[in-house]
This record gives structure tokens, C-alpha cells and sequence, in this order.
């Protein structure tokens, strides 16, 4: 008797687990429509989940749904760390000119991280101090890099490679001089890897060859493998420029700027995202602005876009705004580095309806904080 329930109960059970059999590649669809967040939390499931979402399909097919949905990407310090939020871009500027709208700080904190390169498929490069710092605010890991062996000034970037899978840290040292000495040409050049084959060993700092004597002027933004940078070819800032450097070959490449164009200091001068093409926006402070895109990097053509921004004045104020890029829809985004009262406001711009928004979001800073943002940030439960 004992043997015949038994059997039935094995039996009743096998129906049951079938029942609730989910296929794996459904487990991974709804993963991948999942918030980030949402997703590194349910890693712990069971170990079937943390081996799809670990693997390298998944974070691809990830990746490939979070580039559809680009977000705004705002960083700033507060209470000793630093927090990174992330909004819709297409929610941001699609409110009225008087929006504004709450974010709060769920986030936890993660190292101070001074200075702050263009987020690279999910993940962030820093510096915090004389340490380097790689992070990933969905997953809110971060990994620190081993030190330098330089006491000098560093200037990093921070690329992908879509060839060999690997991420890579490009850091140039320069002498650390006062402001009225002007700049030198950078110099001990080292490469840090992250993933592809280098995950089977132990990551080292890499010294590697520059040819091309320059001295980096902007903050650098990855394309295709390639990372571009505006930099001064000498020590009086004069011989303006563009460097590519190739993640993969790690090779320098300069490209030159059209005839009369130069990169400004303070901030004056960056490098943008503008429909998927670099661009270098050259700012003023009566909503002139002029971006030069690069259309052709082999043949090195640039074309000119002169902005003038509408009611500026009335919309700004004094605060200092600087163009950010363009996002999908051909809007130009404008922010500032500083945070006005409890509000961080965003101005976007379209020429061809010539509509002027702002918007404002609360919980971003105190108006002390310098605050970082950035276009076009896809997030991902990669793991550190």
C-alpha cells in the first residue's frame, strides 16, 4: 500500500513540476524587458537565472532592447559618495515648458569618483583620488583598479572594444602645473583591460606607445570601437585637433579640425553625441552655440550647424548651459554643471518646430553640487 501511493504522489509530483517548466529562452525575454535593477536583484533565484543573466547572450540581448530605450544619465556627489539616477529620455523632454518632476536618492552611493568619463554600454569609468574606478549604478557594484605607479597628474578614458568584447582604460600622465604655466604633452601612456580573453587572467596595467605628441583638452566619447578626445598638439594651446584612439589596435590617430576652429578651455569646448556622429559644440553665453560634426573620420569632412536658441535669456538666467548632444528625435539637450536651487533644469531644443522646453528635476542637488550628465546611457546588469 505504502508503495502504490508513493508512486502516485512521484507521479502527481512529476505532473506538477512540468506544469511549472518555464523554456529558457522566455525566462530570458522577460528578463530582458525587466528594469536593470530589477534584473541584477533576481540573480539570486536559483542558478539557472544567475547563469542567463551572467552570460554573455543575455547581456547582449539586453543591451540590444536598452538601446531602444536611451536614458538621461545625471551624477553628483552628496554625504561623502556619489549617486547616479538615470530618467527616460524621451519622458524628460516630451513635458511642458514649466515641468518638473521628483527623483529620489534610492540609489546607494558609491565612491566619490572626481572625475567622471562618458558611460561605455552601462558602465562608468572614475577617479576618485589617485585611484581609478569602474562602475555599474545598475548593478551598483563597483570594481577599483590597481594603482598607477605615477604620482603625476592623469587624464583617463574609457572604451569598448566590440571585436574582442573587452573594455579598456586608456590613462596618459601630464605634470601637474599651475594654470598660467599651460598645458604639456601627456605622456606615460597605460592601457587596463576588463573582459574578453584578459578574464581567463589577471589584468595588469599596460605601457604602450604614442607617437603623436598631444595634450587632451575634453572629456573622450567611444564609438565603434574607436575613442575620440579634442586635445592641443603642443604646450601653448594652440594646433587644436581631434585624437581617435582605436581600443582595439590601441593606436593613436589625429584628426584635424576645419580651418579656424579651435577647443576652448573650461569647458567652453566638448565633444557630443550628434546622430550617432562626433561632433565638437563650441558654446557662447547668449544661446549661440556651434557644433562641427564629423562626417566623413577616414577622409576627416566636417560640417557647421549654427544653433540660436530662442527666449534664452528668459529661460537660463545667468547659469552657464552647455550642449550635450542630440537625442534620438533631433533635440538638442542643454544643461548646466551646477544645479539651480533644488532643481537641475534640462533645456531641450527642436530647430525644425523651433519649441524650446524646460524642465526641472527635484532631488538632484542642493545648488552646490557639480553634476554630471550625460546623453544616451543604456543600462545593463553587467556584473563587475
Amino acid at each position: 500500500m505504502k508503495r502504490v501511493v508513493k508512486n502516485k504522489d512521484n507521479a502527481q509530483m512529476r505532473e506538477d513540476e512540468s506544469s511549472c517548466y518555464i523554456p529558457q529562452d522566455l525566462i530570458e525575454e522577460i528578463l530582458a524587458n525587466l528594469p536593470s535593477k530589477s534584473v541584477a536583484k533576481l540573480i539570486v533565484v536559483s542558478k539557472l537565472w544567475s547563469s542567463i543573466i551572467r552570460s554573455n547572450y543575455f547581456i547582449d540581448l539586453y543591451l540590444k532592447r536598452s538601446v531602444t530605450r536611451p536614458c538621461f544619465l545625471f551624477t553628483f556627489r552628496r554625504d561623502n559618495g556619489r549617486f547616479f539616477h538615470s530618467i527616460s529620455q524621451e519622458a524628460a523632454p516630451s513635458c511642458s515648458s514649466t515641468s518638473s518632476f521628483p527623483l529620489s536618492l534610492d540609489t546607494p552611493p558609491l565612491l566619490l569618483g572626481y572625475n567622471v568619463c562618458t558611460p561605455v554600454r552601462g558602465l562608468i569609468c572614475s577617479q576618485d583620488l589617485d585611484k581609478l574606478v569602474i562602475s555599474n549604478p545598475s548593478t551598483g557594484q563597483f570594481l577599483v583598479l590597481p594603482n598607477l605607479e605615477t604620482k603625476r597628474r592623469r587624464v583617463s578614458f574609457f572604451g569598448y572594444d566590440p571585436i574582442e568584447d573587452e573594455y579598456k582604460v586608456l590613462c596618459m600622465t601630464v605634470l601637474q602645473l599651475s594654470y598660467n604655466s599651460g598645458p604639456v604633452v601627456s605622456e606615460e601612456h597605460q592601457v587596463f583591460t576588463l573582459g574578453g580573453a584578459q578574464k581567463k587572467k589577471a589584468a595588469t596595467w599596460r605601457t604602450i606607445a604614442c607617437k603623436l605628441p598631444h595634450f587632451p583638452a575634453t572629456k573622450g566619447l567611444c564609438f565603434n570601437g574607436v575613442v575620440y578626445y579634442g586635445a592641443w598638439s603642443n604646450s601653448d594651446r594652440k594646433g587644436s585637433l581631434i585624437v581617435a584612439f582605436n581600443v582595439r589596435l590601441e593606436d593613436f590617430t589625429l584628426v584635424k579640425l576645419p580651418i579656424g576652429v579651435e577647443i576652448y578651455m573650461s569647458r567652453d569646448s566638448e565633444l557630443v553625441n550628434y546622430q550617432r556622429k562626433v561632433a565638437l559644440a563650441n558654446h557662447s553665453y547668449k544661446g549661440k552655440f556651434e557644433l562641427w560634426v564629423l562626417e566623413d573620420v577616414d577622409n576627416q569632412e566636417w560640417s557647421k550647424i549654427s544653433v540660436v536658441v530662442p527666449s534664452w535669456n528668459d529661460l537660463v538666467g545667468r547659469s552657464l548651459f552647455y550642449c550635450r548632444g542630440a537625442i534620438s528625435s533631433g533635440e538638442l539637450i542643454f544643461t548646466p554643471s551646477f544645479s539651480d536651487g533644488s532643481f537641475f533644469i534640462i533645456i531641450s531644443y527642436d530647430s525644425k518646430e523651433e519649441i524650446v522646453r524646460r524642465v526641472g528635476i527635484e532631488g538632484i542637488g542642493d545648488g552646490s553640487n557639480y553634476v554630471r550628465s550625460f546623453l544616451d546611457y543604456v543600462e545593463c546588469p553587467i556584473f563587475l
